[in-house]
């Protein structure tokens, strides 16, 4: 089929489909038989509210999830700080106490090369 069978096939068509000469009569009821009424604005109202404490709740358990980060952000924080302190060799605070050395027995962190090991 070439495109200007095609073409005159859809003119047909729409030729056919067109609307009619005389409109047909339509009746428009009443407002008060139009409007929602109670039950669609109850239903509204519904709808209103449960989005209000939906949006609540999210908002409630934003802020709950975002306390909670940061909370884990201190806590992970404060492990890397303990753990870089204890590969340093020293306590947080940069006090000095005694620590075992294993088999040689106990020695100070004053001065940790005394033995001739290196402490870290």
């Amino acid at each position: 089929m070439s495109a200007a069978t095609l073409h005159g096939a859809w003119l047909q068509v729409w030729a056919e489909v067109g609307p009619s000469p005389s409109p047909s009569v339509q009746e428009i009821p009443p407002a008060d038989q139009t409007s929602p009424g109670l039950i669609g604005f109850l239903v509204t109202f519904g709808v209103a509210i449960a989005v209000m404490l939906l949006g609540y709740s999210l908002v409630r358990k934003l802020r709950r999830v975002e306390r909670r980060g940061r909370q884990l952000e201190a806590e992970e924080r404060a492990a890397a700080e303990a753990a870089r302190q204890e590969s340093s060799g020293g306590p947080a605070d940069g006090a000095r106490g005694e620590r075992s050395g294993g088999p040689e027995g106990t020695r100070t962190d004053a001065d940790p090369g005394a033995d001739g090991v290196d402490p870290r």
